[in-house]
């Protein structure tokens, strides 16, 4: 099976990637790769700039075309365009120790949570500046979201329906919600609701079988997201010591 990084310095956007140095940024996603089992083919999708600091690490580089930024999930919905079969896509700052059980699924994600507040306000002004009606899915009741920091895929039928209500997605959040409400202009996330909320709300209008990473792997891989950004900076430092 196929492993997907996908790292650009435009793309740099999460609430603690903007406080970290972009070294130590670039540290993660190599400890990445080269921790992952050799099991697997390594792919990194990245910016022309960038082929220098992975070709080494990886069996295959895809070349990022350049274009403006949306969401933070851009890239990784980016590349699985690209790609057919069976394949994961997983963040920077997640390390897989062994293999992954993965069930017998069309598509899987990390875990399913319930919609945090602050999220869930982003949510509302979705739906108040009235999305479900030139996306419908859109339009069902939902509490939950899926976490993107690994994205499983292995029908490409699903996939292109997906992919077809994230562009639907982006571009009505350009066309109506950025020029009222300017949440890129000020940095403000709006990615948790633009693509994680999005997918449970494919996954509530459309037969497919998903599964979340997170249950069968809890010894399989380590996510230094969010708060845990910044466990490996001893490493990091002690490394470039050396």
């Amino acid at each position: 099976m196929r492993l997907v990084w996908t790292y650009s310095r435009d793309f740099k956007r999460g609430s603690l990637n903007n406080k970290s140095e972009e070294e130590y940024i670039q540290w993660l996603f190599k400890k990445s790769i080269t921790s992952s089992p050799d099991i697997y083919e390594k792919i990194i999708y990245t910016d022309k700039e960038n082929v220098g600091l992975f070709k080494d690490i990886v069996d295959k580089i895809i070349i990022r075309e350049k274009k403006d930024f949306i969401f933070l999930a851009d890239l990784k919905f980016d590349v699985s365009e690209l790609l057919q079969g069976e394949f994961l896509i997983l963040d920077g700052d997640l390390i897989i120790d062994k293999p992954l059980i993965i069930p017998p699924c069309d598509f899987a994600f990390e875990y399913q949570g319930k919609i945090k507040p602050k999220v869930k306000e982003l949510h509302n002004i979705l739906l108040n500046e009235g999305i479900s009606h030139k996306v419908p899915v859109w339009g069902t009741n939902n509490d939950y979201y899926y976490n993107l920091g690994l994205m499983y895929f292995n029908n490409d039928l699903l996939k292109e329906k997906l992919l077809c209500e994230y562009r639907s997605t982006q571009n009505y959040f350009i066309e109506h919600i950025e020029p009222k409400y300017g949440f890129n202009k000020r940095n403000i996330q709006f990615s948790a609701c633009g693509s994680q909320i999005l997918v449970k709300q494919f996954e509530l209008n459309n037969e497919c079988n998903i599964e979340e990473l997170k249950h069968n792997n809890v010894d399989s891989f380590t996510h230094y997201g969010h708060l845990r950004k910044f466990d490996l900076m001893n490493e990091f430092r002690s490394n470039k010591l050396i």
